[in-house]
């Protein structure tokens, strides 16, 4: 059943035997029929995939997740908190690097348009992450007018548009 092997993939992380874990979450996933429980299972996968750094693939676990639960505002400010912990590394100037926040900045306004429950822990998202966007002097600098559209780079390979 889906409950035993969510209950079976517990006992394998704690043991550290994560990878193991990881098929009994996906093993669940594939028996669950409820789609809120499928949704966390997915989430609880995207968790795990974050934490052992593998971003691209938990970016892509969390947007399962939201198929089958649409307001689920955790997962996009997951998302968002990968993009903002690769900001140093997705880009090659001030601009590029702190474009990578308004891609994060976009997902937790996402998430608290979807989920008004979590808007007070999203707001925190948004103060952080409004901080660190270029500054109209940075853009000028380099160049980059407000508006238009910036393509960010490695992993997040998502366009945005410049504040």
């Amino acid at each position: 059943s889906p409950n035993a092997s969510v209950f079976y993939a517990g006992i394998l992380m704690k043991n550290g035997e994560t990878n193991k874990a990881m098929d009994y979450f996906k093993r669940a996933v594939d028996q669950e029929t409820d789609t809120y429980k499928k949704a966390g299972y997915l989430y609880k996968i995207a968790q795990i995939l974050s934490k052992k750094g593998r971003k691209s693939e938990a970016r892509s676990y969390c947007y399962q997740a939201l198929k089958f639960q649409p307001t689920m505002g955790r997962a996009y400010l997951s998302i968002a908190s990968m993009y903002a912990s690769s900001a140093n590394s997705c880009g090659d100037d001030i601009v590029s690097k702190r474009m990578v926040y308004v891609a994060a900045l976009n997902m937790a306004y996402k998430a608290k348009s979807v989920d008004p429950s979590i808007s007070g822990l999203a707001n925190k998202y948004i103060a952080s992450y409004s901080e660190n966007v270029p500054t109209t002097k940075d853009l000028f600098i380099a160049g980059v007018k407000s508006g238009t559209p910036f393509k960010i780079g490695c992993w997040i390979n998502e366009t945005v548009r410049v504040p």
